[in-house]
């Protein structure tokens, strides 16, 4: 079986090493790359080809809605997002980068000394693994689905 290629999109770096773990121990996961800002996944995206992506939303730069939006617009792969809270205020966020062409929203892991780290762990390596099986389509970006349906509107 052939494991399933994983881009991480993490600025921090302590996060980021935390993904890399995370990803390495599961023998069904790959790890082709691993970049602190949307720039830079955009920019290795064609080069390393991954079959899903964990991305940030909190990024410097282009953000990590934005940097999917265009994912999914020049390059469709399945995006899990990875979230500082999947609970409250982090809930718009999450409904967010689900519109802008995310398939799921996981919660971020915190340490590997934190209670439900384990769990969060498993978590993201399934959500990795399932996802990165669901086909996706390229997707026009928002703008240009709202002036389209402008222009129709108005006749």
């Amino acid at each position: 079986m052939t494991p399933v290629r994983v881009m991480l999109v993490e600025d921090s770096l302590v996060v980021r090493e935390l993904l890399r773990y995370i990803v390495s121990r599961d023998p069904r996961l790959e790890l082709v790359a691993a970049v602190p800002s949307g720039e830079e996944a955009l920019a290795t995206l064609q080069a390393v080809r991954p079959d899903v992506i964990s991305m940030d939303i909190r990024l410097p730069g282009i953000d990590g809605l934005e940097t999917t939006r265009r994912i999914m617009a020049e390059q469709p792969t399945p995006i899990v997002v990875i979230a500082d809270s999947v609970e409250d205020s982090s809930l718009r966020i999450s409904m967010n980068a689900l519109r802008a062409g995310a398939l799921s929203v996981v919660e971020k892991p915190v340490a590997t000394t934190h209670a439900g780290y384990e769990a969060v762990a498993g978590e993201i390596c399934t959500q990795l693994r399932i996802m990165a099986q669901v086909p996706v389509i390229r997707r026009r970006p928002i703008g240009a689905e709202w002036a389209g349906r402008t222009s129709l509107a108005s006749f």
